[in-house]
């Protein structure tokens, strides 16, 4: 009996390894060639034959955005940025107290510790370091009924990493109210030398608040937690940053004035918005520019026009996948594509 066990176990395997053996086979047969009557030339087809009758085609055209050698990349070096641009709206309301906002850019900032001492620390030495891109009473002190657009440029901060802040800061008198500003559809857009462009919105921006000065009432949300940021509350409070994700979602946020009620605010306002460490010559990999071919259809030749002169690397990569493993080949053609006569 376990002699015929034994038979069987390796009958089994023989099996196995022959499928293996039959079924997958690292030399997919597949090449590719450019027609010979192709001409290469702005606005006419270009035609790639195929030999092999592979599972799958999937190919690259070599345009910008599509080389499968920057499938993998994420930045662009620094050399290549042609412009960086913060921009947003913004509206200042209610509160008569002015003069309140700034905005500052900063860098080899290590972030907040959620330690108090040492965040007192880093963001005074923040403040004395960074660059103040617009001061108070200069920053959009907007109409009540209206936003204002705002935009600064970045570009030359871009060789580093970058922090951006706001800085709202406003000694409470007792009888006036804090000043409110909301912000909307703020962004930072990387513009690079190759025409392409690549955009942080609000929620990429990693927002974080720090108060110097929180307020200390027991009554108040905040009670005393200089990191407050409103953000797990369903409602709207005073003398705060306001970062609830109902805000967030549709890429605004807002600082919260204060009235004169001891639960509202009863103390000067020193209060930080920091965005995360900034690195703007990030970028979205290639992709790839379709499949045109699976298991089911024969694809003997493929036609593409250019609209660009210039050369192009294009790649294809082919292979064969079944229930044991898979295999793939890749294969590449170079050619110059005119402008038309």
């Amino acid at each position: 009996m376990k002699i015929r066990n034994l038979i069987y176990i390796l009958a089994a395997g023989a099996f196995i390894t022959s499928c293996n053996d039959l079924d997958v086979d690292d030399s997919v047969d597949f090449k590719v060639s450019l027609a010979s009557d192709n001409t290469y030339e702005v606005g006419e087809p270009v035609v790639f034959n195929f030999e092999g009758n592979p599972d799958y085609i999937t190919w690259w055209s070599g345009e910008e955005g599509h080389k499968y050698a920057n499938r993998e990349r994420t930045e662009l070096p620094l050399e290549e940025i042609e412009s960086v641009t913060l921009s947003f709206e913004a509206q200042a309301r209610y509160g008569k107290v002015t003069n309140t906002l700034s905005l500052f850019a900063g860098k080899d900032f290590p972030g907040l510790s959620k330690d108090v001492t040492t965040d007192n620390m880093r963001v005074e030495n923040f403040e004395n370091d960074a660059t103040l891109l617009s001061g108070n009473g200069e920053l959009l002190e907007s109409k009540f009924s209206s936003r204002k657009a705002a935009s600064f440029d970045l570009t030359p901060y871009s060789t580093s990493e970058l922090t951006l802040a706001f800085h709202y800061k406003a000694d409470f008198d007792g009888t006036s109210a804090l000043k409110r500003w909301d912000f909307y559809s703020m962004s930072i857009k990387t513009v690079y030398k190759n025409g392409n462009a690549y955009t942080l919105g609000l929620s990429d921006l990693g927002l974080a608040t720090f108060d110097r000065n929180p307020n200390m009432n027991s009554q108040h949300p905040q009670n005393g937690d200089p990191y407050f940021d409103n953000s797990a509350r369903t409602s709207s409070c005073t003398g705060v940053w306001d970062l609830r994700t109902s805000l967030i979602r549709v890429n605004s946020f807002t600082f919260l004035g204060g009235g004169t009620n001891a639960t509202d605010y009863t103390n000067n306002a020193d209060d930080w918005l920091f965005t995360r460490s900034l690195k703007f010559n990030s970028c979205d990999p290639d992709e790839n520019s379709g499949v045109l071919k699976n298991i089911n259809v024969r694809v003997p030749s493929y036609s593409y026009t250019y609209t660009e002169p210039g050369t192009y690397t294009v790649t294809f990569i082919a292979g064969n996948q079944n229930v044991y493993g898979s295999a793939r080949t890749v294969q590449e053609v170079t050619f110059t594509i005119r402008d038309k006569e």
